[in-house]
């Protein structure tokens, strides 16, 4: 219930867009390249293809990150770089 509660203070819609994670992400790291890692970032889990990431896309991100298994994270890892598919 924590995380929702985040994810709706952030997230008002429900939805989070990536001029919402760019600036979220040059908060935390400025002087990144957040416009490009917003578009790794949204091909790897953007499930649905929608153009923003729910909350149940955010908590499968969230999941394969920080605990999934060393399988899954390499599975993870490539997505995010193959960039040709």
């Amino acid at each position: 219930m924590e995380w929702h509660d985040g994810f709706m203070e952030d997230c008002p819609d429900g939805e989070l867009t990536k001029e919402q994670f760019v600036e979220m992400y040059n908060r935390i790291f400025p002087g990144g390249r957040a416009d490009r890692f917003s578009e790794i970032i949204f091909r790897t889990f953007d499930a649905d293809r929608s153009g923003t990431i729910d909350f149940r896309e955010f908590m499968l991100a969230l999941h394969v990150t920080a605990s999934g298994t060393a399988e899954e994270k390499l599975s993870w890892a490539f997505k995010m770089y193959d960039i040709e598919g």
